[in-house]
């Protein structure tokens, strides 16, 4: 059997030499401390049995809550001959008698509930016995609080040795449970903290926490006024038990026992709260009976609930409130969603709609896990239930809901199913569902696309009349235009229209979201009326994003558009932290987030983005994306395969429309990168005719930019410029300056090239579009080299200095001195005729 010593070899040897001190005359007092069943009496007697064996005369005591009212208890165990124990001078005699024959050990254990006259006579003999052979080694538990006369240090001496046990390490607990291979050492480390009484407990159970300790510990708890019962609710609370919960929830307040429980090592000096060890919170809760258990849960769930914590942390609770009925929480419960939620939510006491509407969302929860029995559920409830309305109605929120990849089939069998049991005067409703079964599987791959489309002339045809669904189908004449590309005006009016009134659910739907964003981006009063109508929507029907992250890519497409690089950058980057790519909305993000960090410069961050690929519309964006990265990178051959894919598969959806994605210019770029220039300048002239059908400037004037550099024409790359310079879209503006810069130089036409380059690069470093900047400022400080009658180090400093940078920056950054710096800021000076650094800037930029 493993000995209950493992791991206190330290110890061990640090009070044999306190014998060994004793045996040369010098008497020591030793306090072993540590929590309830850190093994302190198994360290005494171990201790014990080695002064024995070193010829000590052993006394032993040990203290007792029960007989701490006693006095002398303790003393008549330490000289059970005294013909009176309470006379302390005989206590001394013959204390002094003994050593003087033998070296001494006297241990008194759980000397903190020792009786007061005892405790006193302890601190009576200690100095006393100053260079005699003997050890008093007192045991005391972590975090005694005296209530009595006589303190430790009192007894003990100011200065006394002092031994703090702690837990095993996770070494010693591997040899402790080599006969238990079921139990992981790390975790048994995880959950005992290595407390030898804990993980011996623990190995006896088969879970992780015991009733009987959980009861041990109470009745230990008892003696401080309410630690018992803040124990309790700290272990239901968890790691909400904060001091306003606790108090709340046993009715008192907890500050004192709270200051009691982290002394005695039952809780963590955390804040909130936590159990220093878990096993010791699952015991406590596993000593309370289910009832006391369930209604403490459920006091809690409306305590986090009233403080506005987050939905999951409220449901925690209400799922263990089980024998608690909570009607308050079924629509906490639907909003966190998941199996076990709305399985709890079932228990409450429902209506028919509201117990239909669960189980369908339970249904389509199952189903989501591959769980064939979900479909059923589904299927199930609504064909039981008896109103055709309700069940199509319940249909619509469930299709609304739809997400990821699998559901596009099975909304497409749910609608089918609802609309069969529907009248014709019911053709509202039946528009709605096809309507919004058609936008969540046209998001779907080609063919389920293709399929859906069957719908599309049958929905713009057929004119609802709910006024809201009128503007749903405004909607999707927009969608048809942006799709064909065949008139951007158009599909403008039929967006504008459809986003003029209140919130319409199909709005929130990734499909459509989708087009709107490149129709209504190229003018930001239109755009601004998408991003207001999405932050004003009641509730987010994707279950993916909170309420308002469709309005956040809104505004960042944009910000984009715009250039303002930064702001889109931030109102990007909440969308994408979720994570979720099985979401249609934050792929569609991601792919943004990508394009907007690759203009930055910040490739390492755009990486991880575009990895991901599907079937889904949106990951057109990230393939995409994806090309323009590599193309960034100087990884030409590789970008344009990715952009002629994205360029296949939007046209596998019939979708040939520019203004989706410009993949096209980009295209022509890396063809130009690897010589192709015929095919370069084939797909740029196919990209004008398209822009031109579309009619956008965005559009139209990067199409013209890609003619002017595939045919180094630069009458296109003039006119690309002066359409961009009159738009909002400055980034584009800026690069259709550098491009035309770049060209004129190449010429031969230096001096015509200059302004257009400064102002490219001016715009661009204003943008925080670093890479374009770079590109263009190489070009000027090229050309500057040649034409200011400055050296190239004279220009690089000059230039430093107009933008700010002190001497010693300048050098620093040049590896120069500074007095080389200063000269080659005069010589530069005098050849631009000029006195100093504040006429730099208008020198060099003039």
């Amino acid at each position: 059997m493993t000995s209950p010593l493992l791991g206190r070899d330290a110890e061990l040897a640090a009070l044999g030499r306190l014998l060994d001190d004793a045996l040369r005359g010098t008497a020591s007092c030793v306090v072993v401390t540590g929590g309830f069943g850190i093994g302190k009496s198994a360290l005494l007697d171990a201790f014990t049995a080695e002064a024995r064996e070193r010829g000590f005369t052993v006394r032993l005591a040990k203290s007792a809550r029960l007989e701490s009212h006693l006095p002398g208890a303790v003393v008549r165990q330490l000289a059970p001959c005294l013909a009176n124990e309470r006379d302390l001078e005989e206590l001394y005699a013959r204390a002094a008698s003994s050593a003087r024959k033998a070296p001494i050990l006297m241990v008194v254990d759980d000397v903190h509930v020792a009786d007061t006259f005892s405790k006193r006579a302890l601190a009576y003999l200690r100095p006393r016995l100053q260079g005699m052979p003997v050890v008093m080694a007192l045991g005391a538990s972590q975090g005694y609080l005296s209530t009595d006369e006589v303190t430790l240090p009192e007894i003990a001496g100011a200065h006394p040795h002092r031994i703090d046990l702690a837990g095993l390490d996770v070494t010693a607990i591997a040899q402790l449970t080599e006969d238990f291979p079921d139990r992981d050492p790390q975790r048994c480390h995880e959950l005992t903290g290595g407390n030898p009484y804990l993980l011996q407990a623990l190995l006896r159970e088969e879970g992780e926490g015991s009733a009987a300790v959980g009861e041990m510990i109470g009745m230990r708890l008892r003696e401080y006024t309410g630690a018992a019962e803040v124990a309790r609710s700290a272990a239901v609370l968890d790691g909400d038990a904060g001091l306003e919960l606790l108090s709340a929830l046993t009715g008192f307040d907890a500050l004192p026992a709270v200051d009691t429980l982290v002394r005695l090592g039952v809780l963590a000096d955390t804040d909130p709260l936590t159990f220093r060890h878990p096993f010791v919170r699952n015991s406590i809760l596993a000593d309370m009976p289910i009832a006391v258990r369930s209604a403490a849960h459920a006091r809690a769930a409306w305590l986090l609930f009233e403080s506005d914590a987050p939905d999951e942390r409220v449901a925690e609770h209400v799922l263990k409130a089980r024998s608690v009925r909570l009607p308050w929480s079924v629509d906490l419960l639907r909003e966190v969603g998941g199996i076990e939620h709305l399985e709890r939510a079932l228990d409450e006491h429902l209506s028919d709609e509201d117990r239909l509407a669960i189980e369908v969302e339970l249904g389509h929860a199952e189903h989501l896990k591959n769980n064939r029995e979900g479909r059923d559920r589904v299927r199930d409830a609504l064909t039981a239930c008896e109103d055709p309305h309700l069940a199509a109605n319940v249909a619509l929120s469930l299709i609304q809901n739809m997400c990821t990849g699998s559901d596009a089939h099975f909304a497409v069998s749910l609608a089918i199913m609802v609309i069969a049991r529907l009248l014709p005067e019911d053709r509202d409703l039946v528009w709605h569902l096809v309507c919004t079964t058609y936008l969540l599987s046209a998001n779907r791959d080609a063919q389920m696309a293709h399929c859906a489309g069957k719908y599309f002339d049958d929905l713009v045809g057929d004119i609802p009349q709910d006024p809201n669904l009128k503007r749903a189908r405004s909607a999707l004449l927009a969608v048809g235009n942006a799709r064909s590309g065949d008139s951007s005006a158009e599909a403008v009016e039929h967006a504008l229209d459809a986003l003029d009134g209140e919130w319409v659910d199909v709005f929130g739907e990734p499909y459509l979201f989708t087009f709107f964003v490149p129709v209504l981006a190229d003018d930001p009063a239109h755009i601004n009326k998408l991003w207001l109508s999405h932050s004003t929507a009641p509730v987010s029907h994707d279950p993916h994003l909170r309420r308002g992250m469709l309005s956040m890519i809104a505004r960042a497409a944009a910000f984009h558009n715009s250039g303002d690089l930064a702001r889109a950058y931030t109102f990007l980057t909440p969308p994408v932290a979720t994570g979720n790519t099985e979401c249609p909305s934050v792929l569609l993000a991601s792919a943004k987030f990508a394009e907007v960090c690759i203009e930055m410069g910040q490739f390492d961050e755009a990486a991880p983005l575009v990895t991901e690929d599907g079937d889904l519309l949106q990951h057109i964006n990230v393939c995409y994306a994806r090309g323009r990265l590599k193309l960034a990178s100087c990884h030409a051959e590789g970008a344009l395969e990715d952009l002629l894919e994205a360029g296949r598969r939007l046209a596998a959806r019939e979708m040939p429309n520019p203004a989706l994605l410009a993949w096209r210019h980009h295209a022509v770029r890396a063809y130009l990168a690897l010589g192709n220039r015929d095919d370069a300048a084939r797909l740029a002239h196919e990209e004008l005719d398209l822009a031109k059908r579309w009619g956008s400037t965005r559009v139209i004037g990067t199409a013209l930019m890609s003619v002017g550099i595939s045919t180094d024409d630069i009458d296109v790359l003039v006119e690309a410029e002066q359409l961009l310079a009159s738009s909002p879209h400055r980034l584009l503006h800026a690069q259709s300056l550098y491009w035309l810069g770049h060209h004129l130089r190449r010429k031969g036409r230096t001096e015509a090239a200059a302004p257009h380059l400064r102002r490219a690069f001016d715009l661009a470093r204003q943008l925080s579009a670093h890479p374009l900047a770079k590109l263009a400022g190489d070009e000027v400080r090229d050309k500057d080299d040649q034409v200011q009658g400055l050296t190239r180090q004279e220009n690089r400093v000059a230039r430093m200095a107009a933008q700010g940078l002190t001497n010693r920056q300048i050098a620093e950054t040049l590896h120069l001195t500074r007095r080389t710096v200063e000269l080659h800021l005069s010589s530069a000076y005098r050849k631009l005729g000029i006195t100093g650094r504040a006429e730099l800037v208008a020198a060099l930029w003039s």
